[in-house]
């Protein structure tokens, strides 16, 4: 959650992305409770302008699973999109085969 004078998603995005592409350092977000008083106060000019937040175990193997899934799904997706090519030129194949005997 972003914090800070006009903070929504689209600045809190590019906030961590910067943060991501400028520095090796973890991304912690603002750890102090004073952020909560004064949003508007620039506390740790290395994190950017979101609340501190902790990445477990949990959620990196949950993410897994995630991308586990779509890399399926899109396997499957491009078996099917083989065997459509395929059949459709298996299909174009034999249109001109049955066209040659005429």
């Amino acid at each position: 959650m972003g914090v800070g004078p006009g903070s929504n998603d689209e600045t809190l995005l590019s906030a961590v992305a910067s943060a991501l592409h400028t520095s090796s350092a973890p991304i912690t977000g603002q750890v102090s409770a004073a952020v909560e008083k004064n949003p508007a106060v620039w506390l740790n000019t290395s994190q950017p302008l979101c609340k501190a937040f902790i990445v477990t175990d949990e959620d990196i193997r949950k993410q897994e699973e995630r991308v586990q899934q779509v890399r399926k799904k899109l396997e499957e997706a491009l078996m099917a999109d083989i065997l459509s090519r395929a059949a459709d030129a298996e299909a174009m194949d034999l249109e001109m085969d049955s066209g040659d005997d005429a």
